[in-house]
């Protein structure tokens, strides 16, 4: 899954941000308004889509694998649905699993997304966003069901001032269908 993912993404618009300041007007302007809620917010992306749709979002485990040789990493592929089983979202985590204080995966619900985890044991977290994008793919046209370019990104989770997870997120075009 993973493979399919990574050999079918055709970036249309790659905006990487090292920090604040590459993040210019210029920049600013190529993401379409409806679209900056969701892309440059640091919250919690389900909660959002709770508020949204008015739905209690499910997460819908596509994919959970570890690496076994040094059991370093767990790598995490969900979508999330509303109530009807509509595709909103598809992300994909990489756990660090072999770091200092790093027990938060384990408080993690594989059936609830991370973000509901991490509010539910009161986690203290910060997250860096370095990549908004655009891209066009068949894998995720087919699981959310557009012919529409998708918008997504990428963010590392630091608690206690280290990287626990790199998350990268992309979202169906229905979802502006609730602004």
């Amino acid at each position: 899954m993973d493979i399919k993912l990574s050999n079918s993404l055709n970036y249309i618009i790659n905006l990487p941000l090292n920090n604040l300041q590459s993040f210019n007007e210029q920049t600013y302007n190529l993401i379409p308004p409806e679209w900056k809620f969701i892309l440059m917010s640091d919250g919690s992306f389900t909660q959002n889509l709770n508020s949204l749709t008015g739905q209690h979002i499910i997460t819908c485990p596509t994919y959970i694998k570890e690496n076994y040789i040094y059991k370093r990493k767990k790598i995490r592929n969900i979508y999330l649905q509303d109530t009807l089983k509509n595709n909103l979202a598809f992300a994909r985590s990489n756990w660090m699993l072999k770091i200092k204080n790093n027990n938060i995966y384990t408080i993690l619900n594989n059936n609830q997304p991370v973000g509901k985890s991490l509010i539910q044991n009161q986690t203290d977290i910060y997250k860096d966003i370095h990549e908004i994008y655009y891209v066009y793919s068949i894998y995720l046209e087919n699981i959310f069901d557009s012919k529409q370019p998708i918008w997504g990104r990428k963010y590392t989770i630091y608690n206690e001032y280290e990287a626990i997870t790199t998350i990268q997120e992309f979202f169906s075009p229905y979802i502006i269908s609730f602004l």
